[in-house]
């Protein structure tokens, strides 16, 4: 009787705004072993259209079995749900096309109210694809206040680490840039 419940009952709807168009989620898992045998789970709901992101993570330390001689709160074990939008966690909004390359948004910086959201960076690919590996990554292109308060942009060719570098750039597409006439420096050298 307890599989038939648990099969029906409990479960709540995971929704998308009022008004989406084309209501369709883009479900994805992961799965980390940490050092000292933490496994981090976790499970994500996005849709492209609305906007709407459903995250669901759980850190699992290997020492957690219920003893009850162990008080409920020194358990290091913890499970996160939450609801957002794609402009916060970054993945789920369009690509921007910029110098013939493809800029992922990154999550968002803390924005003042009626400002739009920017994100804190982008990952850089050669196609409209969206990146699921560090391979499909051409590059990466970050912000940051420069020392009078302004954003100063950084970029770099390649992905973790990075084999070229540039900072103080004025501006994304000329972070875009840069990597672009690098890769071609880099791929047409003899």
């Amino acid at each position: 009787m307890s599989n038939l419940r648990h099969a029906y009952f409990n479960w709540c709807p995971v929704g998308h705004l009022p008004g989406c168009r084309r209501p369709a989620w883009d479900v994805q898992t992961l799965r980390l072993e940490r050092p000292g045998g933490m496994s981090e789970l976790g499970m994500r709901a996005v849709c492209w259209s609305c906007g709407t992101v459903h995250d669901l993570t759980a850190h699992i330390a290997p020492d957690t079995d219920p003893n009850p001689d162990v008080d409920v709160n020194e358990m290091r074990s913890e499970a996160h749900l939450r609801l957002t939008a794609t402009w916060v966690t970054g993945y789920g909004q369009p690509a921007l096309r910029s110098a013939g390359l493809w800029l992922h948004p990154g999550p968002a910086v803390l924005r003042r109210i009626g400002t739009p959201p920017d994100p804190v960076g982008y990952l850089v690919t050669t196609t409209p694809a969206v990146p699921r590996t560090a391979t499909d990554v051409a590059g990466v292109i970050t912000r940051r206040r420069g020392p009078r308060g302004g954003v100063v942009w950084s970029a770099g060719v390649g992905y973790d680490p990075p084999t070229a570098t540039r900072h103080g750039l004025p501006s994304r597409t000329a972070g875009a840039r840069w990597i672009a006439a690098t890769i071609t420096a880099q791929t047409t050298r003899p």
